[in-house]
């Protein structure tokens, strides 16, 4: 006996949950990046043209809890530095930051930190054949897990 399953209301639900996300992220309440349910990558973070170059994970006695990432643009000689969330951190909101600054350009460090359930960033700043100063920080348990790399990746 063959009894059908009905799908339509998994549909239903799905959709009317993708909206609600699209809806809040909209109106500020939550990151337009969380709202994302794809998987993401530093590279489809930072966009066209970035490879990564360099990263470093933050793990706690056992587990990996995420990764920040430092790619280049070599068309434009620019940097990006993502902080993603791993499998055992995505989902649940939390601090998380990624930073980067370009040595002697005169500028602040460029930062993204604030509450996410995937990922910070992206923090892009044009380099050309100066140093960056690269990192990143994610909040989980009891502890606070941050990088800032010395100034590296010259040119």
């Amino acid at each position: 006996m063959h009894i059908p399953v009905r799908t339509d209301i998994r549909i239903q639900r799905s959709a009317v949950i993708a909206s609600t996300i699209a809806a809040l992220a909209a109106l500020g309440a939550v990151p337009a990046h969380a709202a994302s349910t794809e998987a993401a990558t530093p590279a489809g973070i930072c966009g066209s043209g970035y490879t990564q170059i360099d990263s470093h994970a933050f793990r706690n006695s056992t587990t990996e809890l995420g990764r920040v990432y430092l790619l280049y643009n070599a068309s434009t000689k620019s940097n990006c530095v993502v902080t993603l969330h791993s499998s055992s951190t995505s989902g649940y909101a939390l601090p998380t930051g990624a930073w980067l600054d370009v040595d002697g350009d005169g500028k602040e460090q460029a930062k993204d930190q604030g509450t996410y359930s995937s990922y910070a960033g992206p923090v892009r700043l044009a380099a050309g054949s100066r140093c960056v100063k690269w990192g990143g920080m994610i909040e989980a348990g009891v502890g606070t897990y941050t990088y800032t790399s010395p100034w590296e990746h010259c040119g």
